[in-house]
């Protein structure tokens, strides 16, 4: 009995499978198990980022709040105009105060000595000339309410009583009144600044001056005091902190930035172009989320971390101040909470990485009992009845049907056990039907053996009737050899006509090659005239280019030259831009030293105010004066000089354009040339291909003609072979007839002898 291997074994095979599957179900099981525990471990982190970001988040907005609230509360003292008066009250008072005293002094001074024309005249430039804070001036308007001293030159002489501003105030008439009643006091209203166009609101203090009649007065407009506040905010913003990391800045729509205080090198920059590590315009980002946010904020971003030199990221809160324009903004390095969601993380994955352990080994503590079981009940329920079954199969097979089973079988195997009895049952009973059958068989082959002598004896009779069978033969075969006779005369017919024909067909081939061999010596020759033509289109083609090279050498100069040119007139234009630049510094200077003399009066004013106190620098004012009238005049003289300066360099700029406008022109005919050279040479190219092309195209007829050649030759020699062919096809066609007459005579001899 063949032996089986234990990899073979029915019992192996399922208890392998069996351990398979619950392997492949235990890696399945972890495997989903893993899976959903990496995902609570994702989204646990995901959440656990989103409570720090969120609790930071909250942060940053209070801060930004704060910090919004400190800039709310200077604006709105900006717009508290009641306020402003008493604040501004006290600065314009002095600045009255001091130019009062000045006119005061100057008036008790030469009352009674100059005219009093003359006098107003010189307190009228003294004030009129009076500035502070750039563009602030003091004016006088008289009792009549006519306007004395304006830098507006226009209102001068006019009775301005029903002069109001927008919103209805009668500016100068209730000046004097205030002024009358009260002798100082403010005034709120509306008025146009120097060299603008809108009327702005103003906050302005009135003085009376009784020995002359007038009041002085000046005031403040309250967006420079708008301004003042925005300065001290920006200021208090500045210093606030939130640790040593957190801060404010602000910045513009723009972007620019208003106040940095980090780096103060971005105040007064444009952002819009400033991004970060990864590409992104972050100032331009914040602008966007405070107009699509309803004014607030939050902005994600990689910026530099103080103390680090390294980018980090970083998220911001910004919020919109809108009456100032304002985008206040302050920001957070998130990369400790990156820190702190992956230290929550690799906790997590401990965890988890332990209760994967666990899990495995008790699954292979299952998958171990497990298989220990089924190899238990499948040696007991399965491999044992299975053997008892095999040894049965292998009697059978040895031939002893009369063995028998023996054993308890159940389920499948008791079926088999069944149906292996009856299979035995069966297989005796088809042996019986084969012995009998044997029987039948050899008395069949008893029974062929006497047919076979029969069929001898029918083979004798047969031979008999053979001779009677040839005469019916002779007279078929007559027949034949009359119709291949008739057949033979009609092929040799048709013979002839085909070697006619070939002899009239060699003689047209020949005919033929002498003509082919005439065109192919033509087309050789067109071919050899097409290469020379190919070969003086290329040494034209090169003449052309190498014209165009040299065009291209002079249009390159000619450029070169042009771009001296310019180079030539820009630094014309500079020393012209220069000289005209030292003109602007002289008359600065010419400035200056008119404004020296106005101190220098003013000077004296005072020191005529401070009385003998002043004495020495009253002298030190008129020196100064009189440096100042010495620089004019000096300034005057420099002037002249550089004004001839300007006047040569001018000429000298309009040479060199007309040197510039001449090489443009010969650079435009130095390209037309060139454009023409390139045209001409694309001609030429264009012939030289096309010549190329008919001596190609010669060549390829030449070689088609040869190919002609040989063809008509191979023509020829098989024309010659079809009419040697015909000739003996001929004399094949005379052995046919004459075979087919000595078969006429051999069958005339068949029946003479019968």
């Amino acid at each position: 009995m063949k032996k089986v291997s234990p990899l073979q074994s029915v019992a192996v095979r399922i208890t392998i499978l069996i351990v398979g599957a619950l392997l492949i179900e235990g890696i399945f099981i972890s495997s989903f198990f893993n899976f959903n525990l990496e995902g609570f471990i994702d989204k646990r982190s995901s959440e656990y980022r989103l409570e720090i970001e969120t609790e930071e988040k909250g942060k940053l907005k209070d801060s930004v709040d704060l910090a919004y609230s400190v800039v709310n509360s200077y604006y709105e003292r900006s717009q508290d105009i009641e306020t402003l008066k008493k604040q501004e009250m006290e600065s314009l008072k002095q600045v009255v105060d001091t130019v009062v005293t000045q006119v005061e002094a100057l008036y008790d001074k030469f009352d009674g000595i100059l005219p009093k024309e003359v006098l107003e005249e010189r307190i009228k430039s003294i004030v009129d000339a009076a500035r502070y804070d750039t563009d602030n001036y003091v004016w006088i308007n008289d009792l009549e309410n006519r306007m004395v001293v304006h830098p507006n030159k226009s209102l001068l002489g006019k009775d301005l009583s029903d002069l109001k501003d927008s919103k209805g105030v009668y500016l100068i008439r209730d000046m004097t009144s205030i002024a009358e009643t009260k002798g100082e006091g403010t005034l709120a209203y509306h008025w146009v600044r120097p060299g603008e166009t809108e009327p702005k609101l103003k906050i302005s203090y009135v003085k009376i001056l009784p020995k002359l009649g007038w009041i002085i007065g000046t005031g403040a407009w309250v967006e420079d005091i708008t301004a003042e506040m925005k300065k001290e905010a920006l200021a208090q913003v500045a210093k606030m902190r939130l640790g040593t990391e957190k801060y404010f800045w602000i910045n513009d729509s723009g972007p620019k930035m208003i106040m940095h205080p980090m780096k103060p090198a971005l105040n007064g920059k444009d952002l819009s172009g400033i991004a970060d590590a990864k590409g992104k315009k972050l100032f331009v980002e914040m602008v966007k989320t405070v107009q699509q946010n309803n004014g607030a904020g939050y902005v994600s971003y990689w910026w530099s971390k103080p103390g680090t030199g390294k980018n980090a990221p970083k998220l911001s809160y910004v919020k919109l101040f809108e009456p100032w324009g304002w985008i206040i903004g302050m920001g957070v390095y998130v990369d400790n909470i990156d820190a702190s969601v992956l230290k929550q993380k690799g906790q997590f994955d401990d965890t988890i990485h332990s209760i994967e352990q666990n899990s495995a080994l008790s699954a292979l503590l299952f998958i171990i009992i497990a298989t220990v079981v089924c190899i238990y009940l499948i040696r007991k329920g399965l491999n044992k009845p299975l053997n008892r079954l095999v040894d049965f199969s292998s009697k059978v097979a040895g031939g002893d049907l009369d063995s028998s089973l023996k054993g308890q079988f159940s389920g499948e195997m008791e079926i088999l056990k069944d149906s292996l009895e009856q299979m035995i049952t069966s297989l005796k009973t088809k042996i019986g039907e084969a012995n009998l059958l044997s029987e039948q068989s050899k008395e069949e082959t008893f029974k062929a053996h006497e047919a076979k002598a029969e069929a001898e004896a029918a083979k004798v009779a047969a031979e008999s009737a053979k001779a009677e069978g040839m005469l019916e033969a002779a007279d078929m075969l007559e027949g034949l050899v009359n119709d291949l006779s008739s057949a033979s005369e009609e092929l040799s017919a048709q013979v002839e006509e085909v070697t006619h024909g070939t002899d009239t067909q060699q003689q047209r081939i020949s005919e033929t090659a002498v003509a082919m061999e005439e065109m192919n010596a033509t087309v050789l020759e067109v071919a050899r005239n097409a290469s020379e033509a190919a070969e003086s289109a290329d040494q034209t083609r090169q003449n052309a280019e190498s014209g165009s090279a040299i065009v291209d050498n002079s249009v390159n100069s000619i450029l070169a030259v042009n771009s001296h040119s310019e180079t030539l007139k820009t630094n014309m234009d500079e020393l012209g831009k220069q000289a005209e630049a030292i003109g602007t510094v002289m008359n600065v200077i010419t400035d200056i030293a008119d404004q020296t003399n106005l101190l220098a009066l003013n000077a004296a004013i005072e020191a005529a105010r401070a009385g003998d106190a002043g004495r020495g620098f009253a002298v030190v004012a008129d020196e100064v004066r009189k440096l100042a009238e010495k620089t004019m005049v000096a300034t005057k003289e420099v002037g002249e000089a550089i004004n001839n300066i300007q006047a040569g360099a001018n000429k000298n700029i309009e040479s060199v354009e007309s040197a510039a406008v001449a090489v443009e022109k010969a650079t435009g005919f130095a390209n037309e040339s060139k454009q023409s050279l390139s045209q001409i040479l694309e001609l030429v190219q264009s012939t030289s291909d096309q010549v190329r092309s008919i001596a190609t195209a010669s060549e390829e007829q030449s070689n088609a003609s040869e190919d002609i050649n040989r063809a008509i030759e191979d023509i020829k020699v098989v024309s010659s072979e079809t009419s040697e062919g015909m000739l003996q096809a001929n004399q094949a066609i005379g052995d046919l007839a004459r075979l087919a007459s000595d078969l006429k005579h051999l069958i005339d001899k068949l029946r003479e002898n019968d």
